[in-house]
């Protein structure tokens, strides 16, 4: 592994130049369907450096705040700051998991605000991950 650039960086200048230079050229030559691919490819690029960014920190924001609330009182919590991305990601999915069987099992609607406030805040950091654009206030 090198010291620089960091691979976010790297990843930057790859779409930078999938949008400047190949996407033009493309446009140009007519291949509609090739044009498309550049423009996916450019944004898939976009979502690997936000995560790359960011992905981490709202990891450890999301499992503070699922432990945090009461219908997963009954959940492990374990200490999972030394826990490898991966392992992290996995423990997100299956508290959430957790938290949907709960909300649909015990019907609980918007009378529970810290609740609706973890969703519409998880939400929020998982939209400026995939599109920064929607998670603007």
């Amino acid at each position: 592994m090198q010291d620089r650039p960091e691979a976010p960086a790297l990843l930057d200048a790859i779409a930078e130049l999938l949008i400047k230079e190949v996407l033009p050229l493309v446009q140009k030559h007519g291949d509609d369907a090739l044009a498309y691919k550049t423009l996916v490819s450019w944004n898939m690029l976009g979502v690997v450096s936000r995560e790359l960014r960011s992905g981490e920190d709202l990891l450890n924001d999301e499992i503070t705040r699922l432990h945090g609330l009461p219908e997963l009182k009954d959940a492990a919590t374990s200490d999972e700051t030394n826990a490898s991305y991966m392992q992290k990601l996995a423990r997100v999915r299956e508290l959430n998991q957790s938290l949907s069987d709960t909300i649909r099992e015990k019907k609980i609607g918007p009378e529970n605000a810290a609740l609706w406030e973890h969703a519409r805040q998880s939400l929020k950091e998982k939209l400026s991950i995939s599109n920064p654009r929607f998670s603007q206030d």
